[in-house]
Formats: structure tokens, C-alpha cells, sequence
């Protein structure tokens, strides 16, 4: 029997052709990638520790912060914390009340107005004309905190032991054994004076840590004042009729000079009044000149009719020269000509000159006179005083120390403090990283 023998399809051959290619593809990609296990693995262990490497930073920066965070509360402790508790428990129970006494009051009267201050207040600027009308307001609210007043009360007051008092705490009250400068700064802090310069008003506030003293202290700062606006109207009067009466000294003063030079010429040119002396002797030359031409007039008709030998053209002639002789002396005494120039005509300038000067002075004396007149009369009329308008408050509550306001701008000033202070120190520690 022979072996059968079997054909296979064309297409089976071609089926077994792509097994072979595809085998021989796996085998190539088996050979190809051998090699990068290696690199494959150590990327699959790399991704692997990613988020460890992630959570190990994280982990370092909570381990930062943790170790910041007890600074952070130990410094808002101490600069916020303990400074409010301290303000609190210094406010609430260790500081004392302070109790204010305030009093208004203005100054009225005649006083000096600024030269053109309508003109000024027309223009839109008369606050000048009003600081100057209100100067005695200004006066007294300077001399409220003055030195001065302190020295004055003290005679009355014992204002050391008004601002030292025992029950006061230690930080408000005033220390006796410090120096008067000390005294003058904590008494500007303690009297205030404002003064309104629109309607003039002084307001003055007192403060104390008893009720009674605030109004005692206020009531007796009020008497100052009106002591000083009386010393001030006394002082004004009196300089005003000081300067008057020194005027008139010297007006008295030049004249008695004056006076005692015209005596001193007349004694010297022994003559009481040179002026009506040429006077005197211009009348006589007038007179002499009239007779003079008579003497001539009756000489040119004796002439015509008598002879050159006659009597009486001798006598006439002979009066003629003692005439013009007269006259010629009379004028040499009134013009000052030749040796008699020293006593006539400069006797007479220089005596007229004195008796001028005398003139001016008597007159001046008299405007001095008028004028001190005048200078009492306006300082009898000058009225300068004190108008209430309203006595020492007696206090009901005290005012001071103001506890929620003093309270809550420390709580203010230590945040401030302390965030300025956190944001630095963070800063720094962040740049050091």
C-alpha cells in the first residue's frame, strides 16, 4: 500500500510565513529592551520616592515652624500682654481720680485800638485789629502760666502739697523735692489757660486730685487776675502822666535857660529891651530930620533976603550942623556903623534871637502842660476789668485719668510695636534659609 500523500492549500504556507516574521519580532523587541531594565527600573524607584521626597520637605518646614511658634507667642506676651495688664491694673486700680474745676471769664474795657483797624477789618483781615483789641487777654492767659503767679500764690496756697498729696499715686502726683522748673512745667499741665481770640473769652482749667482744691486753686487764680488787670491799669496811668510830667520838666528846663541868656544880655548890654531902645531912638532921628528941614527951609529964604553976613544965617546954619551932627550919631547907634557896630546892630541880632528862643519855650511849656492835662484826663477815663461769665465749676465726676482712651492706645502702640517687631525677626530667619 503507498503512502498517501497530502497537499496543503497555498495559503496555509503564507500562514506560517507570518508566524515565523511575527516570532521573529518578538525576538527583536526581547533583545532591544534587555538593555534598558536597567534604566527603567531606576525611573520606577525615582517616581516611587517622589512623594516621600515632598512629604520630607513639608515635614521640614512644619519642623520650622514649630520651632518659630514659641517666639512668636512669647514675644506677643511680652510686648503686648504684659504692657496692657500693666496699663490695666495701673489705670483701674493704682491711678488716681483727677478731678477738673473750669472757669471763663473776659476782659472788658477801654482799651488802645491798632491804628487802621477798620480799614483792616473792611479788607478781611481783622483778625489783627481783634489780637490786638484782646491783648490784655493774651496779657493775663501769660501770666497764668508764668512763673510769677506761682511766686504770688504761695503766699496764700500751698500748691506743692495741692499736687503731692499722699493718696495720689506716684506716677500722677508731683514730688516736693524736685526744683521750681520742674513745679512751672507740672503746673502748665495742670492749669490750662485758652483764650478765644474772636470774642476775647479766657477759659482757664484746673486740675487737681481733690474737688475742693480744684475750686480753691481756680477761685484764687480768678483774684490774681484781677489784682494783675488793676496793677495793669494803674501802671498805664501812671506811665502816662509820668511821660507828661517829664515833658513838661524839660519844657521848664529849656525856658529857665532861655530866660537867664536874655538876662545875661541885658545885664552885659545894660540896656532892658535893645528893640524898643532903636525903637526910641528911630522916632528921635525922625523927629531931628523934621526939624532939620525946617532949619534948612527957613536958611534958603533968610538967604534970599539978607546978607551972607547976617546973624541969623549963622544961627541957622550953626543949628543945621548940630542937627545933622544929631542925626549922624543917633544912626551910627542904630545901624552900627564904624566903631559902634558891636552895640547896635549885632546887639540887636543876637537879642532878638534870644527873645525868640525865650518864645518858643514858653510856648512849649504850654503844650506840655496841655498835654498832661490831656493825659490824666484819658487815664481817669481808662477802665480795664474783669467780666464772669462763668465762677469755678464745681467737679462731680473726675475726668481724668481718661482709663478706656489711655488703655486702648497702649493696646495700639504694642501691637504696632510687636508686629514691626515679628515681621522683622521673620524676615530675617526666612533670608537665612
Amino acid at each position: 500500500m503507498k503512502p498517501e500523500i497530502r497537499q496543503e492549500p497555498a495559503h496555509g504556507g503564507r500562514l506560517d510565513s507570518a508566524r515565523l516574521a511575527g516570532a521573529g519580532a518578538l525576538d527583536l523587541f526581547s533583545a532591544v529592551g534587555r538593555p534598558l531594565r536597567p534604566v527603567v527600573a531606576l525611573a520606577r524607584k525615582t517616581a516611587a520616592l517622589r512623594p516621600r521626597f515632598g512629604q520630607g520637605v513639608a515635614a521640614d518646614r512644619r519642623i520650622d515652624e514649630d520651632a518659630d511658634a514659641p517666639w512668636f507667642w512669647r514675644s506677643f506676651v511680652v510686648l503686648v500682654l504684659v504692657p496692657v495688664a500693666a496699663s490695666f491694673v495701673y489705670f483701674h486700680i493704682l491711678a488716681s481720680d483727677q478731678f477738673v474745676s473750669e472757669m471763663r471769664f473776659a476782659v472788658r474795657g477801654t482799651t488802645e485800638s491798632l491804628p487802621g483797624s477798620d480799614a483792616l477789618a473792611a479788607s478781611g483781615i481783622g483778625m489783627l485789629a481783634a489780637l490786638n483789641v484782646n491783648q490784655d487777654a493774651f496779657i493775663l492767659a501769660d501770666y497764668i502760666k508764668s512763673q510769677k503767679i506761682i511766686d504770688d500764690l504761695s503766699k496764700e496756697i500751698d500748691l506743692r502739697a495741692i499736687f503731692s498729696r499722699p493718696g495720689a499715686d506716684f506716677l500722677a502726683r508731683f514730688d516736693p523735692s524736685q526744683s521750681p522748673e520742674d513745679f512751672l512745667r507740672f503746673w502748665r499741665k495742670a492749669v490750662d489757660p485758652v483764650v478765644e481770640i474772636a470774642s476775647g473769652i479766657v477759659t482757664v482749667r484746673v486740675r487737681t486730685f481733690v474737688r475742693e482744691d480744684s475750686v480753691r486753686l481756680a477761685a484764687a487764680i480768678r483774684a490774681r487776675c484781677d489784682a494783675v488787670i488793676n496793677d495793669l491799669l494803674d501802671r498805664m496811668r501812671g506811665d502816662m502822666i509820668a511821660r507828661g510830667e517829664a515833658e513838661v520838666k524839660v519844657a521848664m528846663d529849656r525856658l529857665a535857660v532861655k530866660r537867664a541868656s536874655l538876662e545875661g544880655f541885658r545885664n552885659t548890654r545894660m540896656s532892658i529891651d535893645p528893640l524898643a531902645s532903636a525903637h526910641s531912638l528911630g522916632d528921635t532921628i525922625t523927629d531931628l530930620r523934621r526939624d532939620l528941614v525946617g532949619v534948612e527951609v527957613n536958611l534958603a529964604s533968610a538967604r534970599d533976603s539978607l546978607g551972607a553976613d547976617a546973624l541969623r544965617i549963622k544961627m541957622l546954619e550953626s543949628d543945621r550942623g548940630l542937627l545933622s551932627s544929631q542925626i549922624a550919631a543917633l544912626e551910627a547907634k542904630v545901624t552900627g556903623t564904624g566903631a559902634n557896630a558891636a552895640t547896635a546892630a549885632a546887639a540887636l541880632a543876637d537879642y532878638d534871637r534870644l527873645d525868640v528862643e525865650k518864645d518858643l519855650a514858653e510856648k512849649r511849656v504850654q503844650l506840655a502842660e496841655r498835654l498832661l492835662d490831656n493825659a490824666r484826663t484819658d487815664g481817669n477815663r481808662r477802665h480795664i476789668y474783669l467780666v464772669s461769665i462763668e465762677d469755678p465749676t464745681t467737679p462731680e465726676s473726675s475726668l481724668f485719668p481718661r482709663r478706656g482712651g489711655e488703655i486702648l492706645s497702649i493696646l495700639i502702640a504694642a501691637l504696632t510695636i510687636w508686629s514691626v517687631i515679628a515681621l522683622t525677626v521673620s524676615g530675617v530667619r526666612d533670608h537665612a534659609r
